[in-house]
């Protein structure tokens, strides 16, 4: 990921309202999660292990997922990688807390969580990856010479 969208991913596009963000009717489960995820996000220092909420294994409403919205706010960073499905990474307005999903062929949603680290895995490129591209780079540069 360039510097600058790494230094910058947490920047607000919409401000996190926090764990005491309105609520709607329907909202269950979303306000202990907000506060944990808050909790990881204040604690993180470099180093530490990856944590994971998994949204897909615990219930919700959509209320919920609605409120966590509003609650967690928007970074300025959003990342999509295309495969055989999607994966959609995106910054919340929280230091070091990520929604990452995963999309099936079918555009599924099969993976809904919430990430606190500095960079989700699926972010990153793998060293093979990278190599892959810049050979590609250089055979571009050597054929348009």
């Amino acid at each position: 990921m360039p510097t600058e969208a790494r230094e910058r991913a947490f920047d607000p596009r919409r401000e996190a309202e926090g764990p005491k963000a309105p609520m709607a009717p329907g909202v269950v489960n979303a306000p202990p999660l907000a506060v944990e995820l808050f909790d990881r996000s204040r604690n993180w220092t470099a180093g530490t292990e990856t944590h994971v909420v998994n949204l897909t294994l615990l219930p919700h409403t959509e209320q919920d997922l609605a409120w966590l919205d509003v609650a967690l706010g928007l970074g300025s960073a959003e990342i999509l990688s295309r495969g055989y499905g999607n994966c959609r990474v995106t910054a919340t307005a929280l230091p070091w807390v990520w929604r990452v999903q995963f999309f099936n062929s079918m555009d599924t949603l099969i993976l809904d969580t919430f990430e606190v680290t500095e960079m989700p895995e699926v972010a990153i490129a793998a060293p093979e990856d990278l190599a892959d591209s810049a050979r590609r780079i250089r055979d571009v540069i050597e054929a348009i010479r």
